[in-house]
């Protein structure tokens, strides 16, 4: 492998990846438009829709894993020139997506009484209920739209996606302030509607969103009629393809998901004991999910371009594999040297730029400053497994990423949780050392497999 290979397998991982991160990024920024918004408001209006969205990460971060399995199915058959197996992959992602989507809103409806359960004050789970009942719909809406971008992804193009991500990310925060806040011109006076009136306003960018998906899709050259007259050849392809995209997508969801119950498990059990200890965690955790979303867009990335070499033999599959792994790491380290630049050369503890009304929230400002170190470690560690994960992903090795997130964020970081927090008493950092040893431990357990699988001999 030369240099000028490395070269420019980095710039093309950098170049695709970094535009449907930058996306993502936009994407992912309507939901913390609302947690800006209401700073503005109250600590306890903030804390509720930070719990709320904390969940919400989870359903969505596991979708992101789960319908990623319909990806390089999909560019497989782009490649093979086979649009009607294409047309019926991203139809069945779809219906999957559908799926997931009324499952959230079936959880979130039972979300009041699983508070309740749970020992949270009254106020706090009707202040969570005011901003979920008005944001359920975009919740369920922003599932749907994931499988319509992977297959827009699979056809190797990401145009559209910025222009449409800025603009209903600009669009949001109107509607947030206009709906949140109220507005008066002339004898016309609308009162806000407070917490409620943020939830709706996302609600509305969701269907913006959704839409402007479904166009990009019809454009991408998607067509139901390329499925083809015979029925009966459809439903069995499609029994088929189920399989296949549950092979990929099953295990990587299951990661995913594991994942993210490690933060949402970690938020619930400091939240009943310290309420301004969960908002420091929970913008921790949303920060951290807001700056994965470059190494999302870049495993993506190295999901798709791996599929692409489908059609090598053996020899120079593995070559290009090789290439594509070594450009990966190195596109990592520089991402995370560049947040150690912002967090410590520059001293940007990036949590804190959420809260804008920063006079009313100092307590909150001093508990995020306390623990910047660590926050920086679940970002720039979490960074690093993803990447890992997708690059198994791409040399087909899925079961190990499964195995070792369930040992190490479950076994590890929710079992030191329940120990420090629940049994000792102890406060919101010591959840958050929790889950850096739990990344860590993965880290080393993901790194260790991959140098296991490269360092074996490889047949042509």
């Amino acid at each position: 492998m030369s240099f000028s290979e490395l070269r420019s397998e980095m710039w093309a991982l950098s170049l695709f990846g970094g535009r449907l991160a930058a996306a993502e990024l936009i994407l992912f920024s309507v939901f913390l438009t609302d947690i800006v918004m209401l700073g503005y408001m109250s600590e306890l209006s903030l804390s509720a829709a930070l719990l709320a969205n904390s969940t919400f990460v989870l359903f969505y971060v596991t979708a992101l894993g789960f319908l990623q399995g319909a990806l390089p199915l999909a560019t497989r058959h782009l490649e093979r020139g086979d649009r009607s197996a294409y047309s019926g992959v991203i139809l069945l992602s779809i219906l999957q997506a559908a799926v997931i989507g009324l499952v959230i809103v079936a959880t979130f409806i039972a979300y009041p009484p699983i508070l309740r359960a749970l020992g949270y004050p009254e106020d706090m789970i009707a202040e969570s209920w005011a901003y979920i009942a008005w944001i359920l719909p975009g919740y369920g809406l922003s599932v749907i739209y994931i499988a319509l971008r992977n297959a827009v992804i699979a056809t190797s193009s990401s145009q559209g996606f910025i222009t449409l991500s800025l603009a209903t990310l600009v669009l949001n925060a109107i509607f947030n302030y206009l709906l949140g806040f109220g507005f008066s011109i002339g004898d016309l006076t609308f009162t806000g509607m407070g917490i409620s009136g943020i939830g709706l306003a996302s609600s509305i960018i969701e269907v913006v969103l959704f839409t402007g998906f479904l166009a990009l899709l019809q454009k991408s050259g998607f067509r139901l009629s390329d499925l083809g007259a015979n029925n009966w050849q459809r439903i069995k392809a499609a029994l088929q393809q189920i399989r296949e995209s549950l092979v990929i997508g099953l295990p990587i969801g299951v990661v995913f998901f594991v994942n993210s119950t490690l933060f949402s498990g970690v938020l619930i059990m400091v939240g009943r004991h310290d309420i301004q200890g969960m908002a420091a965690l929970a913008l921790i955790f949303e920060c951290a999910a807001l700056l994965l979303m470059m190494p999302f867009g870049l495993s993506e990335a190295i999901v798709q371009r791996v599929s692409l070499f489908d059609a090598l033999n053996r020899a120079a599959r593995q070559r290009q594999i090789e290439i594509v792994t070594q450009a990966s790491i190195c596109v990592t380290f520089a991402y995370i040297l560049l947040l150690a630049v912002i967090y410590f050369a520059a001293g940007i503890n990036i949590p804190v730029l959420l809260l804008f009304d920063k006079s009313s929230h100092q307590d909150l400002i001093a508990t995020l400053d306390a623990l910047m170190i660590l926050g920086f470690l679940v970002a720039a560690l979490h960074t690093f497994v993803i990447i890992m994960a997708s690059i198994l992903r791409g040399l087909l090795d899925v079961n190990i990423s499964m195995f070792v997130s369930l040992t190490c964020y479950w076994g590890v970081g929710l079992g030191l949780t329940f120990i420090l927090v629940e049994i000792a008493g102890h406060g919101a950092r010591f959840g958050l050392i929790s889950v850096v040893i739990a990344l860590a431990v993965s880290v080393v357990s993901i790194t260790w497999r991959l140098w296991l699988l490269r360092s074996q001999p490889q047949s042509t």
